[in-house]
């Protein structure tokens, strides 16, 4: 894809943000419902930070205050997954058992960018980063962490290829409609690995953990941004973590041309 066609990409991500906007807004009751009801979840979340430093627990060496960073840093990425990927992801199966996919592939742009970024969530993401930004301020402040412009950059770096995994970790059960219609049990199975991230993963034994980043890289998400801002993660793991999101995403991207050149459109 050439530079020209990724500027056309992101002026058609504008407007797909713009219109979902707009139809959210249409019923605001219920974008109102979305944000109180993703407070309760955004809430149970938080309670794990005030157990963990009620009884001022230590995972793996880590401190409180630094347990709390991993949970805020999680939330950060909850947002942008249930902004941008959760609702187009789930909308897969649907989307190619009623035709709506037929009319998707003769748009001027790529299938997959129309079929998994169609749709923007706004009231989902709005609690989780508020609490998210917040939970990493305090923490951050409580911890007094002195990192480095290579740590900070590190972090954000990580944060965006962990985004890139996710979208690409959890699109592999969804493409799976393709040849077969009942794939909801292994979409909610992919789905709760991404629970895994609310905690450290120094809570989990050694071989899980390796489990976990080299062969289902859903550790990889959320837990190496926050190990490269304590600058404790290994040299291996930052090449991982860089590789890791776009050899998936290459290989995702090679799933989904091979499963629309044997798609059979509603009308046969």
């Amino acid at each position: 894809m050439n530079i020209k066609e990724i500027k056309k990409h992101i002026r058609v991500y504008g407007l797909f943000a713009k219109t979902s906007l707009m139809q959210q807004l249409e019923y605001r009751a219920n974008f109102i419902i979305g944000i109180i009801t993703e407070c309760t979840w955004l809430c149970t979340k938080l309670l794990y930070a005030f157990i963990v430093h009620k009884t001022n627990a230590e995972i793996g060496g880590l401190s409180p205050d630094q347990i709390t960073l991993f949970i805020g840093t999680f939330i950060l990425l909850t947002a942008f997954y249930t902004g941008m990927f959760m609702n187009n992801l789930g909308s897969i199966p649907w989307r190619v058992r009623r035709g709506d996919l037929d009319l998707m592939l003769v748009k001027p742009i790529s299938t997959q960018f129309h079929l998994t970024m169609r749709e923007v969530e706004y009231a989902i993401p709005i609690p989780n980063i508020i609490g998210g930004t917040i939970t990493v301020a305090i923490s951050w402040s409580r911890i007094g962490l002195q990192a480095g412009f290579a740590n900070i950059a590190a972090y954000v770096f990580l944060i965006i290829m962990g985004i890139v995994l996710a979208y690409s970790f959890f699109l592999v059960p969804c493409l799976l409609t393709f040849w077969t219609v009942k794939v909801r049990a292994l979409v909610e199975i992919v789905y709760n690995c991404w629970d895994f991230n609310s905690m450290p993963m120094q809570i989990y034994g050694k071989w899980l953990q390796r489990v976990g980043i080299f062969i289902l890289p859903v550790f990889v998400i959320a837990n190496f941004p926050v190990m490269a801002l304590f600058d404790n993660l290994p040299p291996l793991y930052l090449v991982w973590g860089f590789i890791a999101p776009l050899g998936l995403f290459f290989i995702v991207s090679k799933m989904f041309n091979f499963a629309i050149k044997r798609y059979s459109s509603a009308g046969g």
